[in-house]
């Protein structure tokens, strides 16, 4: 009896072998079968068989990115876009770093014209991705497009502390760096607004300060001829046709000596006695001698971006180091640095770019340029219309454009279309 209960046992033992292993190779046979079927049905033609077909062998193997990839290139036949992008995203889901789920969904979302949604699923997708150099390299190939923004004006400064001044007419107001309208135009000038949350406006004949509100914050008991921008808790102004600095609360902190004077930035500002210029530090000592014939200012009046400032002796620019040396060669021309990126400079004709420590990053091979922004582009000229160069001089937006100003951190800049200036705002950046 035992020795039957025993062989009994062997043969049910045996038994459930044979049902596992007979389970374990058959479904790989299935599956294969499943795929063989759905590309019967593929070279056929029959499309929504194959995907019932290919959602079988899924059964098997629900983590094969491939099959939805299949499973949407048969929806796509079908011309059932929301099937296709739905596999296309689980294929994309289930295979974190595969590129090429994502480099499919991002063609048909440029061959449908969305290349927003093409560009803001490969940004995503480059930040979650460990593998993602085929994508940066899809994205980098998409750079230069962009689209129109807000309104026009007769111009537009490059962007300075997040705020661009326009003007109209005779007519200047402010724009935030998104475009935004901040201070509307109406003031006969304008500046920047400073520490003290303030900027200064001309309105007939008079300077005072504003908010961003618009409302009248602050006016000196005397009237100036200019007030200026409050840096370094310093505002330089004109009075009688001389200037000098005021504090912020229009206490004279210099003797009003000077035939021209600029606004303090990083402790650096540019002051003037009869036709030759100087560089004070903010204790209002020159740095320098009365000897240069030009401090080259941005357009709102500040000249020592970086800790350095363009001058101009005789005939050439040179730049000059926060004490007071000359760095780099000499130019026949020069723009303001609008970053810590390089500046556009002119020698021969031709138009390169130098960093802040004088050094030559870019040869001249432009007929005109401005200084590279913060995001590594900078406006360029060729064949009497501009555009928009990398920094390896390549035009990343092909010249177009009778004008144009450096892009701003959110890839927003002016440009000049049929005498009138507006902004454009760059998909990538």
């Amino acid at each position: 009896m035992k020795k039957l209960m025993i062989a009994a046992m062997v043969i049910l033992l045996g038994l459930s072998w044979w049902v596992t292993f007979s389970a374990v190779t058959e479904k790989p046979m299935e599956y294969r079968r499943h795929l063989a079927e759905a590309q019967k049905y593929e070279d056929k033609g029959i499309y929504y068989d194959a995907v019932l077909e290919y959602q079988k062998a899924l059964e098997f193997n629900p983590d094969n990115a491939n099959i939805y990839l299949k499973i949407a290139e048969n929806y796509k036949s079908l011309q059932d876009e929301t099937s296709f992008i739905q596999a296309c995203n689980d294929a994309i889901e289930i295979g974190k770093d595969n590129e090429q789920a994502v480099l499919i969904l991002v063609d048909y979302y440029l061959e449908k014209g969305e290349r927003e949604n093409a560009i803001a699923l490969l940004k995503t997708q480059i930040e979650e991705s460990s593998i993602n150099g085929s994508l940066r390299a899809k994205l980098s190939s998409l750079a230069g497009g962009f689209r129109y923004l807000g309104e026009e004006y007769d111009s537009i400064s490059n962007t300075c502390a997040s705020c661009m001044m326009v003007q109209n007419g005779e007519e200047m107001g402010i724009i935030d760096e998104a475009g935004n309208p901040v201070i509307r135009t109406e003031y006969e000038n304008i500046g920047l607004f400073g520490e003290n949350g303030f900027a200064p406006v001309k309105k007939q004949g008079t300077w005072y300060y504003i908010d961003k509100n618009n409302y009248k914050r602050r006016q000196p008991d005397e009237a100036y001829e200019f007030l200026g921008t409050c840096s370094n808790g310093v505002i330089v102004a004109e009075k009688d046709g001389k200037w000098g600095y005021l504090s912020e609360d229009f206490k004279k902190m210099t003797e009003f000596e000077y035939d021209g004077a600029t606004p303090f930035l990083n402790g650096i500002a540019g002051v003037k006695k009869g036709n030759k210029w100087a560089l004070i530090h903010e204790d209002f000592h020159p740095f320098t001698d009365f000897g240069f014939d030009e401090i080259v200012c941005d357009e709102w009046g500040f000249c020592s971006r970086n800790e350095v400032v363009f001058v101009k002796i005789g005939e050439k620019y040179h730049l000059i180091n926060k004490d007071g040396i000359q760095i780099g060669e000499s130019y026949d021309s020069v723009m303001p640095f609008v970053s810590a990126d390089p500046a556009a400079v002119m020698q021969a004709g031709k138009w390169g770019f130098v960093s802040s420590e004088g050094k030559r990053v870019l040869q001249g091979a432009f007929e005109n340029a401005g200084s590279f922004s913060e995001i590594g582009y900078a406006p360029a000229s060729s064949g009497g219309k501009w555009g928009f160069i990398k920094e390896n001089g390549d035009f990343v937006i092909d010249p177009q454009f009778e004008g144009a100003k450096a892009f701003n951190q959110n890839g927003i800049a002016p440009v000049k279309e049929n005498g009138k200036w507006r902004l454009i705002q760059l998909d990538i950046y």
